[in-house]
């Protein structure tokens, strides 16, 4: 048994540099295989800090688009022309929409559809996002949106990245052990009459 150096990596990612270091006993593809492994290997790392690149891209761009939302759009108090119902007809649904009015900054009155509970009567007010015309508008991003999005963006981009680069690996095995095997079928065709002749 041969004793290990110091100057040996350790572990599964030395034993693939160690193969990639010119020997008889190693062929071309082999070398190319363990070569592949240490492309992976560095794919896969390289993936992280371009994954949370993505993420704090996503998430800044977040928190400005749901600033910019949250500084053109506010809360007005709107009056139901009739009672809330909900989209399906379905009574225990906790969602519903109907008809309401609201006054614009100008004072003039604008009518719209909006969400709001399920048994609202008509008469009774909810409190509605306008943009700055006096327009209905859905609810700004939050933050809490813009950090969720960060973590899928990020996540993504890593899962991606990985699967390409594993992808691209069994690739390359497969078609490393194809010509291995077509390689050994020739030899063996080579040899396999010799042997058979020379075997009693």
């Amino acid at each position: 048994m041969t004793d290990r150096t110091s100057s040996d990596p350790p572990g599964r990612h030395g034993s693939r540099l160690a193969a990639l270091r010119p020997s008889p006993l190693r062929r071309t593809s082999d070398r190319l295989e363990a070569l592949a492994g240490v492309l992976v290997v560095l794919a896969l790392l390289a993936a992280i800090p371009v994954a949370l690149a993505v993420a704090t891209a996503t998430y800044t761009n977040g928190v400005s688009l749901a600033a910019a939302e949250t500084a053109s759009r506010r809360l007005v108090t709107g009056r139901l022309l009739e009672d809330g119902t909900s989209q399906d007809g379905a009574a225990a649904s906790s969602a519903a929409v109907a008809t309401v009015e609201w006054d614009d900054r100008a004072g003039a009155t604008q009518e719209g559809q909006a969400a709001v509970p399920v048994g609202a009567r008509a008469g009774s007010t909810v409190r509605i996002w306008v943009d700055r015309q006096g327009d209905r508008a859905p609810p700004p991003a939050t933050s809490q949106e813009a950090a969720s999005d960060a973590v899928v963006f990020g996540m993504s981009t890593f899962v991606g990245i990985a699967a390409l680069a594993v992808g691209a690996h069994v690739a390359c095995r497969t078609l490393l052990d194809r010509g291995r095997m077509r390689r050994w079928e020739e030899s063996w065709a080579a040899v396999e009459p010799i042997w058979t002749r020379t075997i009693p």
